[in-house]
Order: C-alpha cells, then sequence, then structure tokens
C-alpha cells in the first residue's frame, strides 16, 4: 500500500512538471538558478522511475518514507510554480491530460505484454475478438485518416491592403475554396491547392466581396493525395453575408487586446456596438503564446464570436503571440503579409497601417536563448515605413481616416532597447497625421496624448497612481497613442486583473465625419461605461474627443 500511495504522488509529479513545460524556460527566471528547469525534470524522472523499480524490490519503510517525503516536498514546489505561472493554467491542464493519457497507453501495452496472457481474460474468445477488432480499427482510422469531416473554427476576414484573407478551420486535412457569386479563389501554394493543413486561408480582393456581400467557404477532405493520383472524401459548405464598412453614417469600431485566452468576458465587451459595428480591431496577447494549432484557433474564435464572419478584423500581433513551438504557424491563422505582421489595408474610406514591435526586450535578453533578431525585423519596418510614404496612398483625397495600429505602444519609451526605433520611427508617423493609434501590452487603460511634453519623463498623475513610478517619456509624434484593454471592469490598478475571464474593458470607437470627431469610450463586458483618468493631468474622462485631422 506504501509503495502504491509513493507511486501515486511520483507518477502526478512526474505528469504535472512535464504539463508544466510551457513555462519551463520561466523558471530559470524565477529563481534566479542556471538550468534550474532541468534539474527538476531530472529529479522528476528519477523519482517516476524509482517509483516502478520499488514495485520490483524489497525497500525498508524508513526508505521508502524518505522517497515519500521527499516527493510530497516536491509536489508542494511544483503547486507553488504552478501559482506563480498560473494565467497560463490552460496549456497546463490540456498538456496535463494529454500526458496522462499517454502514460495510460504505456500501461495498457504493458497489460497487453506481461499480464494479459497470465489472467482469465486471456481464456474468453469473445474478449480477445473484441481485443483485436479494436486494434484493427484504430489501425485502419489512423492509416486513412478516418475522421468526420466538419468546420471546426468559422471564419474571419481579416483585411490585409486591398484584400481580405477569410481563414477558418476543418477537423480533417482538406482543400479550401471561397466562392463569391460565379469566382472560385482558391487556397494555393504555388499554383497546386493545398490539402495537407487543418488550416485555411484564402485571399480574395476586397472590391468583389464588397460588392457581392455573401462568401461560401467550402472544404473537402482528401483521404490520399499521391504522386498520380487521390482519394477525396465528403465536402463542406456554408455561406456567410458579410457587411463591409460603410462611412455614409459614420463609424464604429471596437478593440479588444491582451485576453490571454480568456475570450468570454471579451466578446461581451465587444457587443458594446451590437449590430452597428463596422469593424473589430484585435491589437495582440491574445494567447500567452502558442504551443499547438488549437492556441492559434483561439484567436479565430474571439474574432468569429465577435464578427460571425460578417464583419472585418484587424490583426496586430502581441509580444506574447511570437513566443512557443508553433508561433511560426500564427500567420496562417490571422491577417499577415508575406508570413510577417505589419502591413496597410484600406476599409472604405479608411486608411490604416498595421506595426509590429516584437518582443518587449531586447535580443539579448535570457528568455530568448539567442534566438531573437528583432531588431533586424523592427529595421524592415523603418524601410517600409518609408516605402510606404513615398507611395502616398494614404494622402489619396478619398481617405477621411487613417489609423494606425500596434501592440507596443509606439508614442511612450519606458524600455532602453526600443528608445532608438521609436525615436526613429516618430516623424516617419507623424507623416500620415493619424487621426489616432490604437496599441495594447500595458493592461491600462490609458490615453497618451500630444499634449504631454514630448522626450521629457514623467511620472503618473497621483491622481492614476499614487507612488513615484516613472511613465517614461512621450516620444515627438502628432497623434494620441491609446492602449486599449485590461481584464478588468474598472481602470483602477489597484484592482487585480480577473486571470480567469471574470472581467473585461475595451475601447470603443465612434467616428463622426459631419462633427469631424472622434468619440472614445472605455466600456466592460456588463456594456457600461468605463471613466478614465488622464495619466498626465489626472482628469477624469467619461470619454475621450479627438478631432479628425
Amino acid at each position: 500500500m506504501k509503495k502504491t500511495i509513493y507511486s501515486c504522488i511520483a507518477i502526478f509529479n512526474f505528469t504535472l512538471y512535464l504539463s508544466m513545460k510551457s513555462i519551463w524556460s520561466g523558471i530559470e527566471g524565477m529563481f534566479k538558478i542556471h538550468a534550474l528547469q532541468f534539474i527538476f525534470l531530472g529529479i522528476v524522472s528519477v523519482l517516476f522511475i524509482l517509483s516502478i523499480v520499488l514495485h520490483f524490490i524489497k525497500i525498508k519503510d524508513k526508505y521508502l518514507y524518505i522517497f515519500m517525503s521527499f516527493s510530497l516536498v516536491l509536489t508542494i514546489a511544483l503547486f507553488y510554480m504552478l501559482y506563480l505561472g498560473i494565467d497560463s493554467y490552460r496549456y497546463f491542464v490540456k498538456a496535463f491530460v494529454e500526458i496522462l493519457m499517454y502514460l495510460m497507453l504505456t500501461y495498457f501495452v504493458y497489460f497487453i505484454i506481461f499480464k494479459f496472457p497470465t489472467c482469465k481474460l486471456s481464456k474468453n474468445r469473445l474478449y480477445k475478438r473484441l481485443l483485436f477488432g479494436t486494434f484493427v480499427s484504430l489501425l485502419v482510422v489512423i492509416s486513412f485518416d478516418l475522421e468526420f469531416h466538419y468546420v471546426t473554427n468559422k471564419p474571419v476576414v481579416y483585411a490585409v491592403e486591398n484584400t481580405y484573407q477569410i481563414v477558418w478551420t476543418t477537423s480533417t486535412q482538406s482543400t479550401a475554396e471561397v466562392r463569391i457569386g460565379d469566382t472560385i479563389y482558391y487556397d494555393l501554394y504555388a499554383g497546386s491547392e493545398r490539402s495537407e493543413t487543418t488550416v485555411h486561408k484564402v485571399v480574395v480582393p476586397m472590391s468583389v466581396l464588397d460588392s457581392i456581400k455573401s462568401y461560401t467557404i467550402s472544404s473537402t477532405h482528401v483521404f490520399y493525395r499521391g504522386p498520380y493520383s487521390g482519394v477525396l472524401g465528403g465536402t463542406t459548405e456554408k455561406t456567410f453575408q458579410f457587411y463591409p464598412v460603410d462611412t455614409s453614417d459614420g463609424l464604429k469600431y471596437y478593440t479588444v487586446s491582451d485576453t490571454h485566452t480568456q475570450n468570454k468576458s471579451a466578446i461581451k465587451a465587444a457587443s458594446y456596438f451590437e449590430e452597428d459595428l463596422d469593424f473589430l480591431i484585435m491589437a495582440g496577447d491574445i494567447m500567452n503564446h502558442i504551443e499547438d494549432s488549437s492556441d492559434a484557433e483561439v484567436i479565430l474564435q474571439l474574432a468569429y464570436d465577435i464578427t460571425q464572419g460578417e464583419k472585418p478584423v484587424i490583426y496586430a500581433r502581441g509580444n506574447h503571440e511570437v513566443k512557443g513551438t508553433y508561433a511560426d504557424q500564427l500567420h496562417r491563422y490571422v491577417g499577415s503579409l508575406n508570413e510577417k505582421f505589419y502591413y496597410t489595408f484600406n476599409l472604405a474610406n479608411i486608411y490604416g497601417v498595421v506595426l509590429d514591435l516584437g518582443e518587449d526586450h531586447g535580443d539579448s535578453w535570457w528568455e530568448y536563448y539567442d534566438t531573437a533578431q528583432y531588431d533586424i525585423y523592427r529595421n524592415e519596418q523603418t524601410l517600409f515605413l518609408q516605402e510606404v510614404i513615398d507611395e502616398a496612398s494614404y494622402a489619396n483625397p478619398s481617405v477621411e481616416y487613417t489609423l494606425g495600429i500596434c501592440h507596443i505602444p509606439v508614442a511612450l519609451v519606458e524600455d532602453e532597447f526600443l528608445d532608438a526605433i521609436l525615436n526613429e520611427w516618430a516623424p516617419l508617423l507623424n507623416t500620415f497625421n493619424f487621426d489616432v493609434f490604437i496599441s495594447g501590452h500595458k493592461h491600462q487603460l490609458l490615453a497618451f496624448s500630444d499634449d504631454i511634453p514630448a522626450i521629457t519623463e514623467f511620472d503618473y498623475h497621483e491622481n492614476y497612481r499614487a507612488d513615484d513610478y516613472s511613465a517614461g517619456y512621450r516620444t515627438n509624434v502628432n497623434f494620441t497613442n491609446f492602449i486599449a484593454s485590461r481584464r478588468s471592469a474598472s481602470q483602477s490598478i489597484n484592482i487585480k486583473e480577473n486571470l480567469f475571464g471574470g472581467a473585461f474593458t475595451g475601447l470603443a470607437a465612434e467616428v463622426s465625419f459631419d462633427s469631424n470627431q472622434t468619440i472614445f469610450t472605455f466600456t466592460n463586458h456588463l456594456n457600461e461605461i468605463v471613466s478614465a483618468i488622464d495619466p498626465y493631468t489626472g482628469v477624469l474622462h467619461e470619454n475621450y474627443t479627438l478631432p479628425l485631422d
């Protein structure tokens, strides 16, 4: 009995620690001990193996109690680490269940090889036939990918340049088509339809969908794709209405960011305009990190639940979404251009620029283990901005509203590693005469306006934050940079964020071209207006009114 108890503790510790793999790199940073995560891995692995070996050897009780006590102490330590990383509990639970299933499968194989031949069930012909039939069925299902074919995530329509990128996912690997009117558009790779994928991105001309105002997605399961023949399975189709941006009666858009896997309250907050919403901005950090396809799909789920595939979505990548083993596939799930996350977009008479500052530390930061090259990536965007300025599409007389988006604020320098690039960008960004710039990242509800003196460090006003905490300094930009979202129903930083999705506040924007102004209002998941204190003046605002440039 004592051996069984010890085995349960050791197996639990082993499974729990493996399920925490996504934050292993943070364990070293938490405790400042080099390679601590691998030391822990060695300890839990040895104790796990020992729990198996002990069932085949004799051992004195005092040694068993020592192992058991040490394992219990380790359990407490693991739960403390789990508490520190509780924001990532979604990853832990999913991985814990998967690892437990693998362990159960391993034990089942052990049972079949070593235990089954000596037990009474081995004499039961019906049981043996059922067992054999189960093995054969699983082999056929796995070998021929015999799964039900259906849409797992309904479509999201991302706006990129002068196109819409329509993205959805299916349960099986399949081809993808979008039909608009009599024209069919495909998910292609160098002339061939993609079929070895469950995520589908089809690019369509913006003008075509804006005109027809409906589209049909279609996916055909591919059982077998050989070099000279193939076998196709079932096809799923679904038609969606689409409502292009119409600024004849003004403009209403909503921004969510920094939901960190918790969609429920953000969806409620983004319902503020109900059917009058023109488009949605997702300003990054919808996920903590991207470990597999299901993580990337959370972004699709949030966007679809708000827009129902009927309204355009603008996506900006957050610094957390560069992390994880599957992060390099994120571009297939969101609006992107050439596998990168900076681009321009046009919606009716709106011109926008999306930028991506990447990580929120310098490339030499210990978390990145010499793999980060974001300085190069940011410098690419300097050239990109210059090219866009040279093209001068933003200056077209038809453009009535200019909008900038970047997850990390571009108007505020808090970290030295961004000092040079943000000051280099400032005069380039000023050329666009943005009506507003939208950001996230800081988990606060703030407006950094050009009333704040440029290139001068300032502390947050005591009405917002009582301690002498430096906000950094505002770059010499000529626009207001909003910080859009917080996992809370209020602005107060004295109220901790709700890490489990119980509260959320985003940013509603209502543009009136008749009165030549935009009213920005923070609203929460209860659709209540959230008053916000100006970080510089300390004045309480129910909303912010900005003139159009």
